[in-house]
């Protein structure tokens, strides 16, 4: 019942579809999306361990603005952003196994979304997972303050719970 009602919600928010295949939530067309990093990251993280990760983004996230506020500029990503990280064990799996997937959908009106976000972990061949405990959330809330992945937001700027600044 929850994945049906998640997957309608989807659809109706963003210009891809989602469907529900053998039971199994799918984002059947995020390989086509543009990626927000374009390369393989490596680097160890807290909730990823040392994995190697491509992280792709619907084009509602990428439609996000950076507002220019008084003191500071902040992002506040779109609702119906989907962003899906692609996680694999080993860089020769990267393109070649099927990976194990974190997603994110900014959706403020569910009311398992978490600062406006609810969070899945799909393991290949199983069924998505909605996580709901503060292990995903508490690591992204870093990501709006100075932290040492990618550019290391250097200006603290509000980034929407994503380590990486896709608003332009």
């Amino acid at each position: 019942m929850r994945e049906t009602l998640i997957i309608i919600i989807l659809v109706f928010l963003t210009v891809y579809s989602c469907k529900k295949e053998n039971e199994q939530f799918t984002i059947p067309d995020y390989k086509n999306w543009k990626q927000p990093v374009n390369a393989v990251l490596d680097t160890p993280i807290s909730g990823h361990g040392e994995s190697y990760r491509l992280i792709y983004a619907n084009e509602t996230a990428f439609k996000s603005k950076i507002i220019k506020e008084i003191d500071k500029s902040r992002v506040s990503m779109n609702e119906g952003s989907v962003i899906v990280k692609e996680v694999f064990e080993k860089r020769e799996d990267v393109g070649y196994k099927i990976p194990g997937l974190f997603i994110m959908i900014k959706n403020s009106n569910d009311p398992d979304a978490i600062n406006g976000w609810v969070y899945y972990m799909k393991k290949p061949g199983k069924d998505a997972v909605e996580v709901k405990w503060r292990m995903c959330v508490g690591c992204h809330e870093a990501a709006n303050e100075k932290h040492p992945y990618f550019d290391g937001n250097k200006n603290g700027m509000f980034r929407d719970y994503l380590f990486t600044l896709i608003a332009k």
